[in-house]
Formats: C-alpha cells, structure tokens, sequence
C-alpha cells in the first residue's frame, strides 16, 4: 500500500469516528429528553393520587355531615373546605402535604344543586401555585379518580378528555388557567352520606363513630349472640332473663310477681350472714340462727318457745274463764273476769295452784284453799249435783242456799247425808 493509499484511508475513519459522535449525541439528547418526560410523567401521576386521596376524603366528611352543611350552603352560596379542615376532622392525615409538586393549594366548594335542592354537589379546583401546561393537565385530570378535570379558561372546568364542562361561577368560586379540578356529583355526594349512616364491622383507627349507632335499632325479633358485656342504661324485657348471677346496685322490685328460689336457699344479707331460708315443708328458718326484731307485732296462731320466754314488759292474757270450769290440758294458765290467774289443774280452772278433791261427810277445804265444786249423795240413794260459788271475799254472785258458806261444809245439804265431795282450789 503506498502512503497515499494511507492518507486516503485516514480521512474516511476520522470522518466515521464524527459521525458516530454525532449519533450518539443525538442518543443522549433525545434520551434525557425521554427520561425528563418519564419524570415529568411520574410528577403528574402523584399529583393525580394525591387529587384523587383528597377528593375521597372529601367525599367522607360531606357523607358525615350532609345536614350540617345542607344547611350552611346554598345554590351559588359554597361553603369552602380546605385541607386543613379534613385533617382536623380525621378524614386526610396530619401529614398530608396542603399542596401539590407544583405548589397548587387544594379547595372545595359545596352547593346545592339548582334542579334537587335538598342535595348537594361539589367542585374541587386548585389555587395558586404554578401554571400548569396543557399536556400535564390533560394527563392529571385522566388519571383522577372519578370525574377529574381542568381549568385551561378562567370561566369553565373541562372534564378530562372534555367529556363535561362546569362552570366556575355555578359553584361560586373561581380560579385562573393551569390549574386541576374534580367534580363530585349529586348522586356521588348522597351515595356517601348513606355509606356514613353504615356501621362497620370492624374498628377503623381514629374513627369511632363508624362503630357507633345514631338511631335505635330494630333486630326484627332476631337474636343478638355470642356478646360479651352488654353495658346499658336501661333494660325491659316481656319475657324471661336467665343468668348466672345477678348483681344490682339498687332495689330489685316485682310487680306482680314473687321472688322464688329453689333447694334449701333464700335471702342472704351478705354483710352480716342473716337472712330467711327453708330447708323443709314446715318451718321458715333463720340464716345462722340470727335473732329477729322488730317495733311491731309478731302474730300467729300459736308461739312456741323452747327457751325461756321473756317479756321486757308485762304479760297479757285476752281470753277469760271462770273458776270451776273446765280446761283442757294442766298447766295452763289463764285469767278471770276480775284478772284474778287461773291454772288448770285436774282439768279444772283454779286458783293459787292445784285444785285438791277432798271426800268424807261434810269436808271442809284448808285455809288456803277455795270451795269450788261439790259432789253429794244424800239418804236413801238420791244423787244431787250443784256447783256453788261463794258472795262477797270470793265471787260476788249470788249467795247459795247454805246455812254455813265459809266452807260450804252444809251447802244445799241435810244433815242426813251419808258422802259428799268438796273440790277446793
């Protein structure tokens, strides 16, 4: 090869090696390019998340206070709710950001709708911050969740990919080009209130009112099972309440009813171990034999004590019987007329103890004894009964037949008597 040959040669490689230069400049420009706009990309679809977070949380606090702020707002009268409102109430978190990348502050407006005015609609527009290009607003308002959209004029918002178009002053707000905005509609807004009236299953942090009811409910005559406390104010109940234990800070009260209890249990006082039980069919007993007091009257057919019987004041006996009559079990004690005592002895009612049946013709009682009945036989077979009772020292009635009434030794008697018999007491 001859050094021309060479010189030849040498230009076409220096002429290969620019070229190859130049492409790959071309590459490098044209992939910054492409990788600017990748960015670009991913900027805008943060921002769309972030709208589409705040347009949700909006949607949340309109359904929690749709009659609140039914009231306050108006047809072409908004009432303004800012991202610092949805934090302070718990619908966006405390650290979520008040502006977009490109420092666009989020708004919304909230109004009655024209044609429905007992619901509501809203319009959600960005303010401030820095214009946006028509490229990033198409892209935004795409990705949005819902009916997102943009303001590419000052008087109108333009859906995304112009499937509708709002105008600014029908929500009483306004804003200026390149910025983003979300329409959330009638049906949309009173979808969210019924979605607020629903009660969770299960806890949501920070939310408790979703677990909570606002109104009574109705089980339509179905079982509530498997709970664990029941924590209430009142209860009422038609039918009957079974429990282990019942446990009231106050009384326990029946209408109509009884307080029953079964086996050998009753009334306990907890406190201090007194109280009523039965164990039999006869008797009512007393818890831990406790004594039982009262200021009134304890009444019954007959009271029995097999201790000694006290009185801290005096005894009383209402019924009356009269010396010489009968009785019907010795040791009984009774009173007469006059409250003279009485005791029943050998059947008899008499007094200062036992009543003595003396025999023999004409037989006087002992000086501390009382005539009280007299039993003769006169001459010649004849029986005669009398029971006399004595005047003045001993009954006060009247005087018998007697010609001697000390002893009543001659008592409606003849001296021809062969046996008389003299009860004494």
């Amino acid at each position: 090869m001859t050094f021309e040959t060479r010189l030849l040669h040498r230009g076409w490689a220096m002429m290969s090696t620019g070229i190859a230069l130049l492409i790959l400049v071309i590459v490098v420009i044209w992939a910054t390019s492409i990788y600017g706009d990748y960015i670009k990309q991913k900027e805008y679809q943060v921002t769309a998340v972030q709208f589409s977070r705040f347009k949700s949380a909006l949607k949340g606090y309109v359904g929690r206070h749709y009659d609140t702020l039914l009231v306050s707002a108006g047809t072409h009268q908004p009432v303004m709710v800012t991202t610092a409102m949805l934090k302070n109430t718990g619908f966006l978190p405390m650290g979520f950001s008040d502006t977009t990348t490109s420092g666009q502050r989020f708004q919304a407006a909230i109004v009655r709708n024209a044609m429905q005015k007992e619901q509501l609609q809203a319009l959600i527009v960005t303010q401030g911050g820095h214009r946006l290009p028509y490229k990033a607003l198409r892209l935004i308002s795409a990705d949005i969740e819902g009916l997102g959209g943009y303001v590419w004029n000052n008087a109108n918002v333009t859906g995304a990919m112009g499937s509708w178009i709002v105008p600014l002053s029908s929500f009483g707000i306004s804003t200026s080009t390149g910025h983003v905005a979300a329409l959330l509609t009638t049906d949309e807004l009173s979808g969210a209130r019924n979605e607020s009236d629903r009660l969770y299953r299960f806890a949501v942090t920070g939310k408790p009112d979703l677990n909570r009811m606002h109104t009574s409910i109705d089980m339509g005559g179905n079982h509530l099972n498997n709970t664990d406390t029941v924590n209430a104010i009142t209860g009422s109940f038609s039918g009957n309440v079974s429990a282990a234990k019942v446990t009231a800070e106050g009384d326990i009260r029946s209408q109509q009813g009884w307080l029953i209890s079964r086996g050998d249990k009753g009334w306990l006082n907890e406190s201090y171990g007194g109280g009523f039980y039965m164990s039999d069919n006869n008797w009512v007993r007393s818890v831990n034999n406790k004594g039982i007091v009262t200021g009134g009257q304890v009444k019954g057919g007959s009271i029995r004590s097999d201790g000694r019987l006290s009185a801290g004041e005096v005894l009383q006996l209402d019924q009356i019987n009269s010396v010489g009559s009968g009785c019907s079990s010795n040791g009984l004690v009774s009173r007469d007329v006059h409250g003279a005592l009485l005791a029943c002895q050998s059947g008899v009612w008499g007094t200062n103890g036992k009543v003595d049946v003396i025999n023999g013709n004409n037989p006087v009682c002992p000086a501390n004894k009382i005539p009280l009945a007299r039993y003769w036989t006169q001459a010649g077979g004849s029986n005669h009964g009398h029971y006399c009772t004595l005047q003045t020292g001993w009954a006060g009635v009247t005087m018998p037949s007697c010609e001697s009434c000390v002893n009543w030794e001659k008592c409606h008697m003849v001296y021809s008597q062969t046996w008389s018999a003299t009860a004494c007491g």
